[in-house]
């Protein structure tokens, strides 16, 4: 028999807002759903929303999906590492989002050393871009000298682009 696959009780119970559609699913294994929206990703057990924007980086390597939130300093916001017994087409559909969420990004050395990402993100219902200044590792961010460029460099990107 060829059409969808059956929808399980555990993804069907996730709560989701009004207006909210789920878009991808998967199930953990133990049994949790996890379930992508066009606003981001309902994350297992929890049922907490991580928004697309609010994603650094986010890898599949079956069966383990990986999410990083965005932090200040790349690489040192909240992970997830999620074992998919049943990953549907969510990988496909996260890849998508969190791409899609990306509208413009730049890395800029910073003097004497460091560097910062310069992101410019989409959130669903706002027209306008959310930017996000992410540091590299090892670049300190609360330096006054490195802020102040990450500023500048972030308020010639808000003016060029919008």
């Amino acid at each position: 028999m060829f059409g969808r696959r059956r929808v399980p009780e555990s993804v069907r119970a996730v709560s989701l807002d009004r207006g909210e559609r789920r878009s991808g699913w998967a199930v953990t294994s133990s049994g949790d759903a996890v379930v992508a929206t066009e606003l981001g990703l309902r994350l297992p057990a929890t049922g907490t929303r991580l928004a697309w924007a609010d994603v650094e980086k986010a890898t599949w390597t079956r069966p383990w999906l990986e999410v990083s939130e965005l932090a200040e300093v790349s690489g040192s916001g909240r992970r997830w590492r999620i074992e998919l017994a049943e990953e549907g087409d969510l990988p496909a559909v996260v890849r998508s989002a969190v791409s899609a969420s990306v509208a413009w990004q730049n890395h800029v050395r910073l003097s004497p050393s460091g560097g910062v990402r310069v992101v410019g993100r989409r959130r669903p219902g706002s027209e306008l871009l959310d930017w996000q200044l992410v540091f590299d590792q090892g670049t300190d961010p609360a330096d006054p000298s490195l802020q102040a460029q990450a500023q500048t460099v972030l308020l010639e990107a808000r003016q060029r682009i919008g």
